[in-house]
């Protein structure tokens, strides 16, 4: 039954969205880099080995993004977000008894995967364009803002886990928290639309640019569209660069022997910088020409590794943490804003989820920056490497159609 409340029920939508994103992607992202050196101990292997782990669910989450994308379009969402639930504790139950690192990396590469694709940002972000018209990037950006403050919060509930009970403990106590958290929640609150909830939909303003018409994409028609290809290229060098920083973060506080709980507070305090960011970056995105909100963020990105490129001290990690999160957090609101306004919403989860394998090959970046500090026994050489990469994502975007264009030209051929 549901919930009736006197304000848009989008917003409860929205709440929910926010909460299972938080505690998906809070543990399957943001806590990973806390596994990687009890990892080490257990099973007797370099950072690089327990990394191809990430590696292997990140390219997994890219490689099935299509199939869930689909499933989004086609599927109740809110059943969809209780099985994704219930696949991510069991991917962390089963993982407190694996006696072998590349168990792990099945499970995480099957059941994790699963559960972050059904009840993570792709799942929110198709239930954000369904129930928002007006000011969805605002909304969009607001969604995201879940995953943020999983990656603020379940550092800290992680780390102190994992000195209070191992990281095999910790992963039970973890699959129990996603259980209880989100099932109840969602089964409550979640419906795929308006439509389907027996509510109207949200009124437009006034001053809203009107709605592509619909137009159900095909894959052929999207993997020849130039604008799809330009919007690749301009987030899958932008997600490898700061996801090569993020994920190395811990490790990195490792090496200049910063404890594990002062190293959960970067991850914490690059978490509300994303935050920040993901509202900022869905507000302006109903205002301001996407290309310079994402210049904004690539330039965040570079400075921060600029910062790690010329010394370190645990004040300077802050800061650079801030910058990272700035970056990040322009990253998924920006991406859904651009597909929604220049593919519309009714084909919206299809086209997230065929960007998917593209952009979640930047688990490379990770996995590439722990090899060089492997192989040359620090990081030194792997932050100009990783502002390189920077570069094409400059050149793409600044041929990126504006929305207004798009639409213009979409009509003419209607017409």
């Amino acid at each position: 039954m549901l919930i009736r409340t006197p304000w848009f029920y989008g917003w409860n939508v929205l709440v929910v969205a926010m909460l299972f994103q938080a505690v998906s992607f809070g543990i399957g992202v943001y806590c990973f880099t806390f596994w990687v050196e009890p990892f080490v101990a257990e099973f007797e292997v370099g950072r690089g080995r327990v990394l191809l782990v990430f590696v292997t669910l990140q390219l997994t989450l890219g490689f099935m993004s299509p199939l869930a994308g689909r499933a989004m379009d086609q599927f109740n969402l809110r059943w969809l977000v209780m099985a994704g639930a219930l696949c991510l504790a069991a991917s962390l139950a089963l993982t407190s008894l694996a006696s072998h690192l590349w168990q792990i990396q099945v499970l995480f590469a099957s059941l994790m995967v699963a559960g972050m694709l059904l009840s993570g940002p792709l799942a929110a972000q198709t239930l954000m364009a369904r129930w928002f018209t007006h000011n969805r990037g605002l909304a969009l950006g607001l969604s995201t803002v879940g995953t943020s403050i999983g990656g603020f919060l379940l550092p800290l509930v992680f780390t102190s886990l994992l000195g209070a009970l191992g990281w095999r403990g910790t992963s039970l106590w973890l699959a129990l928290l996603v259980v209880v958290l989100i099932v109840p929640a969602v089964w409550l609150v979640i419906r795929s639309s308006p439509e389907a909830a027996g509510l109207p939909p949200q009124a437009a303003s006034v001053n809203q640019v009107a709605e592509l018409p619909d137009q159900i994409w095909t894959m052929p028609e999207l993997l020849g569209c130039k604008t799809f290809w330009l919007i690749v290229c301009a987030f899958l060098p932008l997600a490898t660069a700061f996801g090569g920083a993020q994920q190395n973060l811990g490790p990195f506080a490792a090496d200049l022997s910063i404890a594990p709980a002062q190293a959960a507070w970067l991850v914490s305090i690059l978490s509300l910088s994303m935050i920040v960011a993901k509202v900022f970056f869905g507000a302006m995105a109903d205002r301001i020409d996407h290309r310079w909100l994402f210049m904004m963020a690539l330039f965040a990105c570079l400075l921060g590794l600029m910062q790690l490129s010329i010394g370190m001290s645990y004040a300077r990690l802050l800061f650079v943490a801030c910058l990272l999160g700035a970056a990040a957090g322009g990253f998924l609101p920006l991406l859904a804003t651009i597909v929604s306004t220049r593919f519309g919403t009714v084909a919206f989860g299809r086209v997230m989820g065929l960007i998917g394998p593209f952009t979640m090959l930047a688990a490379i970046g990770p996995w590439l920056t722990a090899q060089v500090r492997d192989q040359a026994g620090s990081y030194d050489a792997a932050w100009p490497l990783l502002m390189a990469v920077l570069i094409p994502a400059a050149l793409a975007i600044l041929f990126l159609p504006d929305a207004a264009a798009t639409r213009a030209k979409h009509l003419q051929l209607k017409g």
